[in-house]
């Protein structure tokens, strides 16, 4: 029987890049402009950079940077729960 050396990652490997720079470079491979991700999830285009600079300070509440991570995930094919859960870390760790 053939076994796979292939193991997938474990939790802490798989959020160590910061949520802003993964919802980037998610924009850039589907090849959309901040515009075109404000007019899927219905934001404003200033607004929506913030996700994608980690700057979610910007955003009125938490509540908003989630809905609004999961959101812009989406339109550029990353998973919801990845980005949540990887956004959550960044905040705790940017509140300690």
């Amino acid at each position: 029987m053939h076994r796979s050396l292939y193991r997938p990652p474990t939790a802490g490997w798989a959020i160590s890049i910061q949520v802003g720079e993964a919802l980037w470079r998610g924009r850039l491979r589907a090849g959309l402009s901040l515009e075109d991700i404000a007019r899927r999830i219905g934001a404003d285009p200033d607004v929506v950079g913030a996700p994608e600079n980690s700057d979610f300070d910007r955003l009125p509440s938490r509540d908003l940077s989630f809905a609004m991570a999961r959101a812009y995930a989406q339109s550029v094919g990353l998973s919801k729960k990845w980005v949540a859960l990887a956004l959550a870390k960044e905040l705790v760790r940017r509140d300690e």
